[in-house]
């Protein structure tokens, strides 16, 4: 019987005295203790992110109002200024994209539509401008170079 009992006994582990064990921290459930139910409820946007939104809907808005993204780009000071605040609600919209990625959770969808809303004005601002920015870099209007003769 011996023989038996010692080959289902495991075998103890020869090792320092000096080893110990790290204290469990918390009280053990007890298998039959009822265990509460933890509901995850959707998180809604923050308010920044819907101003966000709003504010990156006004250069459509505007276009769609007065003609066109070509009647908002020559008006410069409201182009300018309506690309600034454009660019500040995709960067919103980008600083909570990052936060949810941090914490592996999926971003609302007002985060990604506010990046896709803001993205299409400010892709044809920059094409504007560089085409302008280059007109006057290779002299290419007649404003840099004078009549031709």
């Amino acid at each position: 019987m011996r023989s038996t009992e010692s080959a289902t006994r495991p075998t103890p582990i020869s090792g320092s005295q000096l080893t110990t064990f790290r204290q469990v921290e918390g009280p053990a459930l007890e298998p039959r203790a009822a265990r509460q139910a933890e509901v995850v409820l959707p998180r809604s946007p923050s308010y920044e992110l819907f101003v966000a939104f709003v504010v990156s809907v006004i250069p459509q808005a505007a276009a769609l109002f007065v003609g066109g993204y070509g009647q908002v780009i020559t008006n410069a000071p409201l182009a300018v200024v309506i690309t600034i605040v454009d660019a500040v609600a995709v960067v919103i919209a980008y600083l909570q994209f990052r936060d949810d990625s941090h914490a592996r959770r999926s971003s609302h969808w007002l985060v990604w539509a506010t990046i896709g809303v803001g993205a299409v004005w400010l892709i044809y601002a920059v094409f504007v401008g560089v085409v302008l920015l280059l007109g006057q870099v290779f002299c290419i209007s007649s404003n840099c170079r004078g009549p031709i003769r």
